[in-house]
C-alpha cells in the first residue's frame, strides 16, 4: 500500500521530525511511504496513493482533500487528537474516511504536565527564584498538594490519568463530564464526586485546582467565562492543557488582575506561537509553556504505532478504528445562563 505522508515542511520542528521518525519505525517497512513536497503541485503527488497520513491536522488544504477523493484514498489518518482545526466538513463532503489518534495516546503526558503545573504553584517557583538570587533562606513558605481539591472538567483519558496521579499525593478529586463513569472506575481512581454540567458550580466553588480536559467545539468554546471565575475561590489555580478558547481570554485576564483566582497555568493560546508581549505573559500569577504538554517521546511513539496499525488494518481489508465523526459531536456544555445553575 502506498502512503503519502504530509507533515515535513522545509524547516520542520523537532516535534514534526519525531512524529515522522516514530511513524516510519512503526511501519517497519510494511508500506511504501512518500513525503509530500509542499513546493510541488498536489495532483501528481496523490496519484496512486491509497492512504494519507497527516501530522497534527493543520497541513491539509481543500485542494489536497479533493485530490485524495479523486484517487479514492481509503483512509486519511491524522497523527494527533484535537479536531477543532481540521476541515471535517470537507472530508465528509468528499466522502473520505478520517481517523485520528485519540486522547489515550497523549493522556499520560497531559496528566503529568498538569501535575507539574500544580506543583509549580504550590511550591511558589517564581518567588523561590527571587529568594534564591537574593540569598534569602527558607522563603517562600510553600504549600502542599496534600489536602487540596482537584476539579477535573472532563473525565476522559487525560482527566482519569491525572486523577490516578493526584490521589496518591493526598488530593481530593472531583470531576465533571457529560458521560457517566461506572462506580467501579470512580472507586478505582478515588474520585469522590462525578457530576454533570449542572454541577459545574459545585466544582468551581470547591476546587483549589481546576484542570480542563475537554475538546474544543462550539459547545465548549468559552465554557469558562466571567461568571465561572466569580464562583471560584481566590486560592484557585486554573490549568489549561486542552485548548485556549475553552476559556474566555478577556475574562481570565480580568480575573487574574482582580485576584478572583490565584493564578493560571497555560499550555495553549489562541494564536500560536504566542506573542511574548501577550497580556497574559506579563502577569506574575501566570505560568505558561509553549504547547508542550502532549509533546513527549511516549506520545509520539504511541501515536505513530496507532497510525501504522490502522493502516495495516486497511491494507488487510479491515475497517479502520478511531474514526472522526463527520458531524459535530455533543460535548460538555454549560447551560446558557450560568447564574441559574444549582449544585446538587
Amino acid at each position: 500500500m502506498k502512503i503519502l505522508y504530509i507533515g515535513l515542511p522545509d524547516n520542520p520542528t523537532r516535534w514534526l521530525l519525531q512524529n515522522y521518525n516514530d511513524f516510519v519505525a512503526a511501519v517497519d517497512g510494511r508500506f511504501e511511504i512518500r513525503l509530500y513536497d509542499f513546493k510541488s503541485h498536489a495532483r501528481a503527488q496523490f496519484e496512486g496513493i491509497e492512504a494519507v497520513v497527516e501530522a497534527g491536522g493543520s497541513f491539509a488544504t481543500r485542494a489536497m482533500i479533493d485530490e485524495a477523493a479523486e484517487q479514492h484514498v481509503k483512509l486519511w489518518q491524522i497523527i494527533g487528537t484535537g479536531m477543532d482545526h481540521v476541515d471535517v466538513a470537507h472530508f465528509a463532503k468528499k466522502g473520505i474516511i478520517l481517523a485520528n489518534t485519540p486522547g489515550c495516546h497523549s493522556s499520560v503526558a497531559l496528566a503529568e504536565h498538569a501535575l507539574f503545573m500544580m506543583l509549580f504553584f504550590e511550591k511558589n517557583y517564581h518567588q523561590s527564584q527571587k529568594m534564591l538570587r537574593a540569598r534569602v533562606l527558607c522563603q517562600p513558605v510553600n504549600g502542599e498538594l496534600a489536602g487540596k481539591t482537584l476539579g477535573l472538567i472532563g473525565f476522559g483519558a487525560s482527566g482519569r490519568e491525572l486523577a490516578h496521579r493526584a490521589w496518591p499525593l493526598g488530593m481530593r478529586v472531583v470531576a465533571i463530564d457529560i458521560v457517566d463513569a461506572s462506580q467501579e472506575i470512580c472507586d478505582k481512581l478515588h474520585v469522590e464526586f462525578l457530576g454533570g454540567p449542572k454541577q459545574l458550580p459545585k466544582v468551581f466553588r470547591e476546587a483549589d485546582f481546576i484542570s480542563l480536559h475537554v475538546p474544543l467545539n462550539e459547545t465548549t468554546r468559552h465554557l469558562i467565562d466571567k461568571k465561572c471565575f466569580e464562583l471560584m475561590q481566590p486560592t484557585t489555580v486554573l490549568i489549561n492543557v486542552a485548548r485556549s478558547e475553552i476559556v474566555e481570554e478577556s475574562a481570565l485576564i480580568e480575573a487574574l488582575k482582580a485576584g478572583l483566582i490565584r493564578g493560571a497555568a497555560l499550555d495553549v493560546f489562541r494564536e500560536e506561537p504566542v506573542d511574548p508581549a501577550h497580556p497574559l505573559l506579563q502577569l506574575e500569577n501566570v505560568f505558561a509553556t509553549p504547547h508542550t504538554a502532549g509533546a513527549t517521546l511516549g506520545t509520539s511513539q504511541r501515536r505513530g504505532k496507532a497510525a501504522a496499525d490502522n493502516l495495516h488494518r486497511v491494507s488487510q481489508g479491515l475497517s479502520p478504528v478511531d474514526l472522526v465523526p463527520l458531524r459535530a459531536p455533543i460535548e460538555l456544555n454549560r447551560p446558557a445562563d450560568t447564574s441559574q445553575l444549582q449544585s446538587r
